[in-house]
C-alpha cells in the first residue's frame, strides 16, 4: 500500500535530520512513501535543511517534494495543501518534531487493511507522552485524533473538505474528526503504531499559544457541535478562567484580545454544510477537553529492553458473552510476549468460544468441572502460568492496551516485587447478557493511592486487575485464601506487602465494572461489609518486624502527618 506523508515545517530545523531518517529506517518500503512537506515560511534553515534531504536522500522515496509556502498558513492550511498533491488512498499526517519506529507504519497499515470501511481515521500512539484522552479498550474506538500522528482514507478527508481553514491552530484535529462521526464514520486508535513525538521539553510545560487558542477554538466548536447550553457554560468557563491566577505572565490580557477577536468567526461555525446530520455522534466538552482524561498524561513512556513472559489469570464462571470483552482487551495488549490463562470454575462453558474466535492468543484454558470458587480458580491459574510475572483480570474487568506494557516495564526497573497502577471504576446498566450489552454511567477514578502499608492494612485500594506481581511472591507465600469468595485479593495484597513494598504507577491502565443499579449495590457492599468482618480476624495473625524509622516514614506518607 503506497503512502502519502503530510508534514507542515515552520522553524522546525532541529527536527528535520532525524525524523525522515527515521522513514528510511522504517521496515515499510521508502519506495512506496510519498512525502509531501508544505513550509510555513520559516525564518531559520530549515528550507536548506529539507532541500539536504531532498538532493541526498529524496530519491529513495516514492516521491519527496517540498512546498515552500510565501506565508505562514497555519496547521490546517498548510496540511491541506500537501494533501492537495498527493493522490495514494491513505494519507498520514505527522508533525515535523515526530520520528518513526521501524514497524510503525507495517503496524499501521496491517490495522488499516483489516478495517471496514466505517472506520475513516487512524491514532498513532505518541511517545514517551501519550495522549491521555479516553478510548475504548475493546473496540479502541477513539472520540477524536491528535492531528501530530494519524492517518485518513484520501476519500473520507477530500468530502469533508479537509481540514477546516478557519481555524487558524489547535483543535482542528477534533473539528475534523467530529465532523468525521457526524456522518457515520469511526476512528481507530492503535497503540502498537508508536511515534516518537517531541512536542514537550519538559512535563507539563505551558505553551502560550496552545493555551490561548485551545480556549479560543473550544467556545468556537460549540457552536458548530454544542447545544445553546454547551455554548453558554463554553462563555462561563472562560470569565471563570479570568478569575484565577494566569497560567503564565500576560496570559489574560492574551486572552481578552483573542475573545473578542472571536464574535467575528462565529457565523462561519454556525454553518450546518460543515458537518453531517449527526447520528449517534454525541460531542463531549468536559471543561476544555474533548473526552475524558485519564491519569498519566506525563507518565514518561519507554520501550523496554527485554520482554519476559507475562501470565494474565482470567477467572470466569460460564459466561462467555462477557468473557469476549475480557479478551478482546487483551488481543489489544501490545506487549508480545503474553500468556492468558483461563480457568472456568465449574463446566466447560466458554472453551469453545475461546478456541475458535481467539486463536491468536496464547491460551492456557482449564475448567474445574464442578464449582470450586473463586479463590480456588485464582490459585489453580497461578499453578498453571509460565510468565514470570502474573496479573489476575476477571471476566467483566478490561485493560487498556498499554496496561501489560507499562507494569512489566515498571518491574524490570524497580526493586520491588509488585507494580500497580490507577484503575477507573464504571457503573455498568447492562441491557442484554447474551449478547451483552450495557451502558456505561460514569468513569470514576475511585483509588489513586500511593503506596501506604498503613492504609493498605486498613480498606483495599488496589482493584485485582491493576496490580502486577512476580510469580515468585506465589511460589514462596502461597496464593488466595481459599476460605474466602470476598476481599481474597486485599488479603493476598495484605500478606505479600510483608516481604516487598509495592510501586505506584500514576497512571490509568484498566478499568472494572459495578452495577449501577442501587440495589444490586446495597447488596454486594452487604456481602463485602460481612467478608470485611472475616479477613480483619484473620489479619490479626499477620506480623510485620518493623524499626521507629520505617514507621515514621509510613505515617508521613499516609497523609496524616
Amino acid at each position: 500500500m503506497k503512502i502519502d506523508i503530510i508534514y507542515v515545517t515552520y522553524n522546525s530545523e532541529r527536527w528535520i535530520p532525524a525524523c525522515f531518517t527515521s522513514l528510511l529506517d522504517s521496515l515499510y518500503p521508502s519506495e512506496d512513501l510519498n512525502v509531501y512537506v508544505v513550509d510555513n515560511k520559516s525564518a531559520d534553515q530549515t528550507l536548506p535543511a529539507l532541500q539536504r534531504v531532498r538532493k541526498e536522500r529524496g530519491s529513495e522515496f516514492g516521491t519527496f517534494k517540498v512546498i515552500r509556502s510565501k506565508k505562514n498558513l497555519g496547521f490546517g492550511k498548510g496540511n491541506n495543501l500537501g494533501f492537495s498533491r498527493g493522490g495514494s488512498d491513505l494519507v498520514l499526517f505527522l508533525n515535523a518534531d515526530t520520528e518513526v519506529l521501524p514497524d510503525t507504519l507495517t503496524e499501521l497499515v496491517r490495522e488499516v487493511e483489516r478495517s471496514g470501511k466505517d472506520v475513516a481515521m487512524w491514532e498513532l500512539r505518541q511517545f514517551p507522552y501519550e495522549h491521555p484522552k479516553l478510548y475504548d479498550p475493546v473496540t479502541m474506538d477513539a472520540m477524536w485524533c491528535s492531528g501530530a500522528a494519524f492517518a485518513v482514507r484520501r476519500e473520507v478527508f477530500a468530502a469533508l473538505g479537509g481540514f477546516d481553514e478557519g481555524i487558524f491552530m489547535y483543535s482542528e484535529d477534533v473539528d475534523l474528526s467530529w465532523r468525521a462521526r457526524s456522518f457515520g464514520y469511526r476512528i481507530r486508535y492503535v497503540p502498537r503504531s508508536v511515534v516518537m513525538h517531541y512536542s514537550y521539553e519538559n512535563a507539563g510545560e505551558v505553551k502560550p499559544k496552545q493555551h490561548v487558542f485551545g480556549v479560543i477554538n473550544n467556545l468556537l466548536l460549540r457552536y458548530r457541535f454544542g447545544s445553546v447550553y454547551e455554548i453558554l457554560k463554553g462563555h462561563m468557563q472562560f470569565w471563570s478562567l479570568m478569575a484565577i491566577p494566569q497560567a503564565f505572565p500576560g496570559s489574560k490580557a492574551y486572552l481578552l484580545r483573542e475573545y473578542v477577536k472571536h464574535f467575528h468567526r462565529i457565523p462561519h461555525f454556525r454553518s450546518k454544510k460543515k458537518k453531517g446530520n449527526g447520528g449517534s455522534f454525541k460531542p463531549f466538552f468536559g471543561g476544555w477537553d474533548y473526552a475524558p482524561v485519564r491519569d498519566g498524561g506525563y507518565y514518561e513512556n519507554r520501550i523496554p529492553e527485554k520482554f519476559p513472559l507475562v501470565s494474565v489469570l482470567v477467572r470466569t464462571c460460564g459466561r462467555p458473552a462477557i468473557l469476549r470483552e475480557t479478551l478482546m482487551s487483551l488481543r489489544n495488549q501490545t506487549w508480545p510476549n503474553l500468556e492468558v490463562v483461563v480457568v472456568e470454575d465449574g463446566p466447560e462453558v466458554s472453551k469453545d468460544m475461546i478456541m475458535e474466535e481467539f486463536p491468536d492468543l496464547n491460551v492456557v484454558y482449564e475448567a474445574t468441572g464442578e464449582k470450586a470458587g473463586r479463590s480456588r480458580a485464582g490459585n489453580r491459574a497461578m499453578e498453571l502460568a509460565n510468565g514470570r510475572y502474573l496479573n489476575f483480570l476477571d471476566d467483566d474487568d478490561v485493560f487498556y492496551a498499554d496496561h501489560v506494557e507499562v507494569l512489566a516495564g515498571e518491574l524490570q526497573r524497580t526493586e520491588n516485587r509488585a507494580v500497580y497502577a490507577f484503575a477507573y471504576e464504571t457503573p455498568i446498566e447492562v441491557k442484554s447478557r447474551d449478547p451483552y450489552r450495557y451502558e456505561i454511567k460514569n468513569y470514576l477514578g475511585i483509588h489513586k493511592q500511593d503506596f501506604s502499608r498503613i492504609i493498605l492494612c486498613h480498606h483495599n485500594y488496589i482493584p485485582i486487575q491493576s496490580i502486577m506481581f512476580e510469580k515468585s511472591l506465589f511460589e514462596e507465600h502461597g496464593g488466595l485464601d481459599v476460605t474466602l469468595d470476598q476481599l481474597e485479593d486485599w488479603d493476598l495484597w495484605v500478606r505479600y506487602s510483608l516481604y516487598t513494598d509495592f510501586t505506584c504507577v500514576r497512571k490509568t491502565t484498566s478499568l472494572y465494572r459495578v452495577p449501577a443499579d442501587r440495589k444490586q449495590l446495597k447488596e454486594r457492599q452487604g456481602d463485602l461489609d460481612k467478608a470485611l468482618k472475616i479477613v480483619r480476624e484473620k489479619h490479626k495473625g499477620y506480623m510485620q518486624q518493623l524499626s521507629v524509622y520505617d514507621v515514621a516514614t509510613m505515617y508521613e506518607r499516609s497523609g496524616l502527618f
